[in-house]
Formats: structure tokens, sequence, C-alpha cells
């Protein structure tokens, strides 16, 4: 069974890790509390990088997850020669040169979102705070910017700069990607009404207390890396 770590969060909500037992992918998911009685019944929950089953509920102590199914394997489909051209599928945007600079200083979120843009074909580059960020942009093209908001730890001293900060030091020092912004906060809105996004070229926030926020923000890369 897939492992819990059992741990309250300041803001009224309780993380749930499940470790993948089909492909080893860890990912967690942040249930808030008026949530809880709905979990309480079971909620059945995908593997965000294999697509597993896994049913998930609240217990006395923490939560109870236990596999539900596997994903089927795809149907193997015979296509004549001639017939090939037809029927193959229209070729998606190619994003093999595409880079993502993950700025994450929690470790399994930055596993977590690595793993899933490596899945669509990105190239990731993770860094645990500001300071590796700098460094990796300076190093190599990057595409795209995916940023935590809050940054700032004080166990690290080359944690220094909140995500906002390191956004404006990347304008500041020429840099011109795009960037996402991901948070923790329960309201966002006030966040993107604020112009001076608009001026860091932020062109989206994910908000990571919804259990999904892995699969939109999936969504948001595609959209801002393929749209422009």
């Amino acid at each position: 069974m897939p492992d819990v770590q059992d741990k309250k969060t300041a803001a009224g909500k309780e993380p749930v890790e499940i470790a993948c037992v089909e492909c080893d992918t860890k990912f967690r998911l942040w249930v808030p509390g008026e949530m809880l009685p709905e979990w309480k019944k079971g909620v059945r929950i995908n593997c965000v990088r294999c697509g597993a089953q896994y049913l998930v509920k609240k217990v006395a102590d923490g939560f109870d997850i236990t596999p539900v199914a596997t994903p089927a394997p795809p149907e193997r489909v015979k296509v004549r020669h001639e017939e090939y051209e037809e029927a193959r599928p229209a070729k998606g945007p190619d994003s093999s040169s595409e880079s993502v600079l993950i700025v994450e200083d929690d470790r399994l979120s930055r596993e977590m979102v690595a793993a899933s843009l490596s899945e669509l074909g990105f190239r990731t580059v993770p860094a645990k705070n500001a300071a590796e960020a700098l460094k990796a942009a300076k190093a190599q093209v990057v595409s795209l910017i995916v940023t935590d908001l809050y940054l700032k730890n004080p166990a690290d001293p080359a944690s220094n700069m909140d995500g906002e900060e390191l956004l404006q030091k990347m304008r500041s020092t020429g840099f011109e990607m795009p960037a996402i912004v991901t948070t923790g906060k329960d309201i966002i809105d006030d966040l993107v009404l604020d112009p001076k996004w608009f001026e860091l070229k932020v062109k989206g926030f994910i908000q990571k207390g919804n259990p999904f926020w892995v699969e939109e923000l999936k969504l948001k890369v595609k959209e801002v890396l393929y749209k422009g």
C-alpha cells in the first residue's frame, strides 16, 4: 500500500502523499478541511503519471489508500500500409526543444511537476530556490518559468527571494521568457488582478490547494508554449 505522510497544515488542509505502485511516481494532494467529510466516504484518485486509480479514504489517523485499478493497455489496431497516411493522427506541436525551469522549494512538488512535464516531451530544469534558478537560466535557454510564489526558507541561506522577487530579478537582467506562478493561497483573485504580474510576463496562476493542480499546470504550460 502506498505511503502517506500524516501531517497538518496551517492553512486548514491535510496533505495526502501517494506513491504509485505501478510507476513509482510520488504525488501529493491537499484536501481542504471542509471537504474531509466527503473523503471519509472515499474518493477515487488517478496517478498523475500513469493513470492508475486509488481509493482514498479519510480515517482517524490520516488517510487509507487502496489501489483500485490499473489503466488498460491501448488496443492495437492493424492498419494497411496504403491507409496509414490517412489513418495517422495529426501531429501535435513539437515540444522537444522547449525547456521549462521549475522553481519549487518542496522536493515532492518539484518532482511531481518535472515528471508530468517530462511525460509531455518538455525538457525540465529543476531548481529548489531563486539562486539555483538564476544560475540555470544563465547556463541554458529556458522557454518558460514555473515558480512557486513563496520560496523563502529561513533554514536555507540561499533561499532569500520569493517567486515575485525572482521574476523581478529575471526581468531586470534581460530575461523575457513567460512565467506561470503556483501558490497555496486559497484565493488568488487579488493576485490575478494586480497589473504588476502583466509586467512580469506572468501568464497564469495555479492554485496548489486543488487536488488536480498538476493536471491544470500541464494544460497551462501547453497553452502558454504552444500559443506563445
